[in-house]
């Protein structure tokens, strides 16, 4: 049986998926690529069987899915893809216009959040009219950029917060972005399917971790970076593991929503062989 598995169109998903997508480690799956927001609503409809989805996706549909354990997209600190800027200091941002980006609703959570707890601020938050460009608009005060375009976007306003670096500052803890889940009901009548492309998806991590210098030698002209800037970038920044410290952060993460009523309740994280 074939699989549909999600996989972000962006850099950051290259390490877990190299392995898988250069024969070097055998799946059974045909893979999707999208944005975050679109790859959530792909899994919730049953448009894919499993996915890399956005860590407020399976906080509000908690009860539709599963974790696979040990896959994660997180950061210790700067994550540099998940970036706020702002034309003015982030504590001069109260009330005025910020542009919000609709391929990342953890990201906008994140951003309020951190906004709010760091500065004191509730800016007005305008939602995204087009998918994030390497363009700024040049009517908001600031604009949350995610991806591969916010690696190029550095310098473009003057002041930058580096939401995983605001977040390791506010809790001191490791941010979890996004992590790889299965329905349910999927799961439920084909546990040994599911079990079968997380085994690949570890061994193709495993695969892809020590030849991360010849994976920035393939995506670096795509991105638009230099070899070195993309090795800093998946060596130095981003995480793919889902330790007991990931997990703390992201329940933190979750239970700080619910204080700000952004979450109806805190959510168990529950995974595959759990069910």
């Amino acid at each position: 049986m074939e699989l549909s598995l999600g996989k972000v169109a962006y850099i950051n998903c290259e390490p877990v998926y190299y392995g898988i997508e250069r024969g070097a480690v055998p799946a059974e799956c045909r893979i999707v690529e999208g944005t975050p927001a679109e790859l959530n609503g792909m899994l919730r409809a049953g448009d894919l069987d499993l996915s890399v989805i956005s860590a407020i996706e399976y906080a509000h549909h908690s009860d539709r899915y599963l974790i696979l354990p040990d896959l994660a997209i997180g950061s210790d600190g700067p994550a540099e893809s998940v970036l706020f800027l702002s034309r003015v200091k982030p504590s001069d941002l109260d009330g005025k216009p910020v542009r919000l980006s609709k391929d990342s609703l953890t990201s906008v959570f994140l951003v309020k959040l951190l906004l709010a707890k760091m500065f004191g601020v509730r800016p007005w938050f305008l939602p995204a009219e087009v998918e994030t460009t390497d363009s700024p608009q040049e009517d908001v005060a600031g604009v949350l950029m995610i991806g591969d375009p916010a690696l190029r976007a550095k310098g473009q306003f003057p002041f930058t917060l580096d939401l995983g670096q605001g977040w390791k500052e506010l809790t001191g803890l490791p941010f979890v972005f996004a992590v790889w889940a299965v329905r349910r009901d999927f799961y439920r009548d084909h546990r040994e399917e599911t079990h079968r492309l997380h085994r690949a998806l570890l061994d193709s991590k495993r695969y892809s971790l020590p030849r991360l210098d010849e994976i920035c030698e393939a995506v670096c002209g795509r991105v638009g970076l230099d070899r070195d800037a993309c090795a800093i970038y998946l060596k130095e920044r981003l995480s793919f593991d889902l330790t007991p410290r990931h997990l703390q952060g992201l329940h933190r993460f979750f239970t700080l929503l619910e204080a700000e009523g952004d979450l109806v309740s805190t959510p168990p994280l529950e995974f595959i062989g759990d069910a």
